[in-house]
């Protein structure tokens, strides 16, 4: 993926269906003349997203009636708290097999987490199909982040004729969500914006397609 420019939005905190509305208006939009586009957000209060294919009951521990929104990419359930969210537009979508663009954007993660000295690890293995009943963060697959045993970040993408979104989301014990928006925009005005464009031109991937 050569010559890269990403924009970034740091947006504001909404309810789910509102930030899940923008993301697929924005997806819609692919190939408008606007290359790239890294959206990071947080949600307004405790809800849910689920992939567009998802067709599992939620746990009952999760709330009665949460707020549940459906993402325009795919994937299982997302509780959603004191997590940060990140969208990633692209358009053309990537030549090499979509599924690297997945491990590659963690990898980039993993160089903010060792801002907050945080050594998370990559998911290793072959890269699973799809499952859209699971819980997503009970199960960790290729290129999903780890610390101290845990699955910290998860994403699910979207591919069209026009280009590519990844969704995901970071969720770290012991960091607020504010300590986490505020550190990782900090982080990115700093280096972020320039190795995120460096990864984006690598080839190859860290997982199987």
């Amino acid at each position: 993926m050569p010559d890269v420019r990403i924009a970034f939005l740091h947006d504001h905190s909404r309810r789910a269906s509102e930030q899940m509305e923008i993301d697929r208006l924005l997806l819609q939009k692919l190939g408008s003349g606007w290359p790239g586009l890294l959206r990071v957000y947080r949600f307004s209060g405790p809800c849910v997203t689920v992939g567009r294919t998802f067709r599992q009951d939620l746990p009952r521990e999760w709330g009665i009636s949460p707020d549940v929104a459906v993402r325009p990419t795919g994937g299982g359930a997302v509780l959603h708290g004191d997590d940060l969210c990140f969208s990633v537009f692209l358009s053309p979508r990537p030549s090499v097999s979509p599924r690297f663009f997945y491990p590659l954007f963690h990898d980039w993660i993993r160089s903010f987490l060792s801002e907050l000295s945080v050594e998370a690890s990559m998911q290793s293995g072959a890269a699973s199909a799809s499952h859209p009943g699971r819980l997503c963060f009970e199960e960790p697959v290729c290129g999903d982040l780890l610390w101290k045993s845990r699955k910290v970040m998860g994403g699910a993408l979207r591919v069209t004729a026009k280009g590519l979104l990844y969704q995901g989301s970071l969720h770290l014990p012991g960091y607020s969500g504010d300590t986490l928006e505020e550190g990782f925009a900090s982080w990115y005005r700093k280096t972020g914006d320039s190795a995120l464009r460096v990864a984006l031109e690598r080839e190859g991937g860290l997982c199987p397609a």
